[in-house]
């Protein structure tokens, strides 16, 4: 069995803290930094979060306990037009030009291109049956008449 913990510190950290906890068994297994930033900086970077030497798997996030993994709602509605623009048998160009002419950007908060929205079928196959199985995606084919 293995134990977990999680200290919130404020202030610096000391070697004296590390050596306390070591002392009492414990292994250091993550380090989490936090910082503020001003509201007019928020989106301007992007980041990739690495997971095990891997990218985080597109239409997923980091829950905020940090212990698990969630659904990024946004990247799950990009998976969604996808989905549909692919359904309606349309090119990947097509796609990409839809997905940026309704502003939405790829991870790194760049424009869509066709090969980004290639290197996401994949993804799109192994989500498939649960997007094809959600509300979300029976309302929206109620909308277009066409079965689902």
């Amino acid at each position: 069995m293995v134990q977990r913990s999680r200290d919130l510190i404020s202030g610096q950290l000391s070697l004296d803290y590390f050596m306390r906890k070591a002392a009492d068994g414990w292994s250091l297994r993550a380090i989490e930094w936090v910082r503020e930033v001003p509201d007019h900086a928020q989106g301007a970077e992007s980041f990739q979060v690495a997971v095990e030497g891997e990218e985080l798997p597109y239409g997923l996030q980091f829950a905020a306990d940090g212990l698990h993994l969630e659904q990024n709602p946004l990247e799950r509605t990009v998976l969604l037009l996808i989905l549909e623009k692919i359904v309606k048998e349309r090119r990947i160009t097509e796609i990409a030009r839809d997905l940026n002419a309704a502003g939405l950007k790829t991870r790194q908060g760049a424009q869509w291109t066709a090969p980004a929205v290639f290197d996401l079928l994949p993804r799109l196959i192994e989500w498939g049956p649960k997007l094809l199985d959600s509300d979300e995606w029976r309302q929206r084919r109620a909308g277009t008449g066409q079965p689902s």
